[in-house]
C-alpha cells in the first residue's frame, strides 16, 4: 500500500477510483423518424467477439452479420397502424455488455381511402364460407405470431415480378359503406404463369389455397421477416422447404377473391405491417 492511501485510511477518509465505462456501440441509422407502414435500416459496428441484440417494441432481434463480421445489419419497421410518437430502440453488445439507446420518432402517414360499392353477395359471405374465412385468418395470425427464428436472409430483398402496382400499399377501402382493413400489401400487375421469385433466402412457411388470397405462400426469412405471395396459379414448393433469393417459387394467377392476373405481395417485419416495395428501396443499401 502506498504512503498516501495509508494517510487515506489513517484520517477516515474514502478511497474513491476512477472506473471507466465502456464506449458504447457504433451504431448508424437511416432514419430516426418512421413513417408508419415504412421502416429504417440499422448498422452497427461490432467485432469478431462480439455479437449485437436489438430491442424494439419490447421484441428482442438477432441482426445479420456481413462476411467478416465487422457489421450487422437489421431494420426497425413501424406497423401501418402504429401509434404515432417517440419510441427506444436499443442495442446491447454480447458478451461485453456495452449498449446504445436511440431515439426514434414514428409519424403518422395518409395512404388515402376509396369507396366502392358492390353487389351484397360479393360482401356478405355466407355461413359455410365465413367459417372458413375464420380459420384461414386464424391461421395467418397464428403464422404471423410465431416465434422468430433465426434469420437466414442475407443482403437485399428483390422485387419478385416486375409489374406496376395496382393496389397500392395502406390505402383503406369503405365497401357499400362499411370500413374494411386498409391494403396491408401492395398489389402488381403481372401476365398469367409469370414466374415468381423469392424475395430473400427462407423458408415455406406456408403453402395453401385460401377464399381470399387463392394459392397463397408465406416464406419466413429468419428474424422476424415473413413475406407473403398471393393469387398465385401455381405453386412451386412445399411447405418447410429451404429457398434462396431470386429461386421461382410459383406462378402469377387469378384465384382467390381477385379481377385478374395480379400478386398480392405482403410482407411483415417484427410483426408490423410494411411496404414490401420500402424493403425492397431500403435493402439495396446493404452488402454481404
Amino acid at each position: 500500500m502506498t504512503l498516501f492511501m495509508i494517510m487515506i485510511c489513517l484520517l477516515g477518509l474514502p478511497i474513491v477510483t476512477e472506473v471507466m465505462s465502456a464506449p458504447s456501440p457504433e451504431v448508424y441509422l437511416s432514419s430516426s423518424n418512421i413513417p408508419q407502414g415504412d421502416l429504417a435500416l440499422i448498422r452497427v459496428k461490432g467485432t469478431d467477439s462480439e455479437t449485437p441484440l436489438m430491442t424494439w417494441m419490447k421484441k428482442k432481434i438477432s441482426l445479420v452479420p456481413n462476411q467478416k463480421k465487422t457489421d450487422w445489419y437489421g431494420f426497425v419497421p413501424a406497423d401501418l397502424k402504429a401509434n404515432p410518437g417517440t419510441y427506444h430502440v436499443l442495442i446491447k453488445m454480447h458478451p461485453s455488455g456495452r449498449k446504445k439507446d436511440i431515439e426514434i420518432r414514428i409519424t403518422e402517414k395518409k395512404y388515402g381511402v376509396r369507396r366502392l360499392t358492390l353487389p351484397k353477395k360479393m360482401v356478405d359471405l355466407d355461413a359455410q364460407t365465413l367459417k372458413r374465412v375464420r380459420e384461414e385468418s386464424g391461421k395467418m395470425k397464428k403464422l404471423w405470431l410465431a416465434p422468430f427464428a433465426k434469420p437466414l436472409w442475407k443482403g437485399p430483398f428483390i422485387r419478385p415480378i416486375p409489374g406496376e402496382v395496382t393496389g397500392p400499399f395502406g390505402r383503406g377501402s369503405i365497401i357499400n359503406e362499411q370500413p374494411r382493413s386498409p391494403h396491408s400489401g401492395v398489389d402488381l400487375r403481372g401476365k398469367r404463369g409469370t414466374p415468381i421469385k423469392a424475395m430473400n433466402h427462407g423458408r415455406v412457411a406456408l403453402s395453401g389455397d385460401h377464399f381470399f388470397t387463392g394459392l397463397t405462400l408465406v416464406i419466413d426469412h429468419g428474424g422476424g421477416i415473413q413475406s407473403m405471395y398471393a393469387h398465385l396459379d401455381k405453386i412451386l414448393v412445399k411447405e418447410g422447404q429451404m429457398v434462396t433469393r431470386g429461386a421461382v417459387i410459383g406462378h402469377v394467377g387469378s384465384t382467390g377473391r381477385t379481377t385478374g392476373p395480379n400478386l398480392h405481395l405482403g410482407v411483415r417485419v417484427i410483426g408490423a405491417r410494411i411496404d414490401p416495395l420500402g424493403l425492397t428501396k431500403i435493402s439495396e443499401q446493404l452488402r454481404e
